[in-house]
């Protein structure tokens, strides 16, 4: 989220290098004429280091639960590990953003890298506290693919706002893209994946008996985020792309694949520990 919002306030090169935020100071300084640009980057880099410490303290407490109870205790090791060593490569990843002046594919891949963590989080959690469903195999098929197309909704979003007016900074390089065919290419992928997924949300309301249902109340979840989503996405589209509107977009985004993924989990019991 605050990503998004240096994007779309402008401040990607509010500090103009990387790992300083000026040359000879790692925190602003007031000459800077980057103006308050300066603190929003700043705040996002900050806000990275944070999120690192939360993952090694995660990662820590995986290590300590599995010193009492070793069942599984190699796979969660290893998706503790993902988010500690993702940050470090989204810190490297920034810095090549800034130093390649908002280029945006790093600008894309740096996000993605984002919503990969924030699959894997999603993961690491309800493999300790969620108790997961076996369901039905036309069930299962409807939810890998609801998330696999949900996957390409989120990468096509990136390659229209990477085709947009809010490029993090003015200078800023664009993709060579009409923004009206990615957005279109963009609106088809989400038409699929909202046919999907309330053709999944029937399937599993119809084939699985056991009540309650967790699984289709996590696809009825999905789905009112994604009607929200795509209410939103027109609005912002018809009212020539708001700043504050496309953050709102961002962040019902990432809320959207975080619900997703842990409705996927849910559906793929192996992957828990508490089935």
């Amino acid at each position: 989220m605050t990503g998004a919002l240096v994007r779309l306030t402008g401040s990607g090169l509010g500090c103009p290098t990387w790992p300083e935020c000026a040359p000879g100071s790692i925190i602003p300084q007031p000459d800077q004429v980057e103006g308050f640009h300066k603190f929003i980057e700043f705040g996002n880099r900050t806000l990275t280091g944070l999120v690192g410490i939360i993952a090694l303290l995660s990662l820590i407490a995986v290590w300590r639960y599995h010193r009492r109870s070793r069942a599984g205790r190699a796979t969660s090791l290893s998706l503790a590990l993902i988010p500690v060593v993702g940050t470090l490569l989204q810190a490297l990843l920034g810095g090549v953003t800034v130093l390649t002046g908002l280029n945006p594919i790093t600008v894309n891949a740096h996000f993605l890298v984002s919503i990969a963590l924030v699959a894997v989080t999603v993961i690491l959690y309800a493999r300790f506290f969620v108790v997961g469903v076996q369901p039905p195999r036309l069930v299962l098929w409807g939810v890998n693919a609801t998330t696999l197309v949900g996957l390409v909704v989120v990468i096509t979003g990136t390659v229209v706002t990477g085709s947009g007016p809010h490029a993090g900074d003015e200078t800023s390089a664009r993709y060579p893209f009409d923004v009206r065919t990615t957005a279109w290419l963009h609106a088809d992928s989400v038409f699929l994946f909202l046919g999907l997924l309330i053709a999944t949300l029937a399937a599993s309301r119809y084939l699985i008996d056991k009540k309650p249902n967790p699984l289709a109340k996590g696809l009825t979840i999905v789905l009112v985020i994604a009607v929200v989503q795509g209410i939103v996405g027109y609005t912002q589209w018809f009212t020539d792309l708001p700043w504050a509107l496309v953050g709102v977009h961002v962040t019902l985004a990432v809320l959207l694949w975080g619900a997703l993924m842990f409705t996927f989990t849910r559906a793929h019991p192996k992957i828990l520990l508490t089935t």
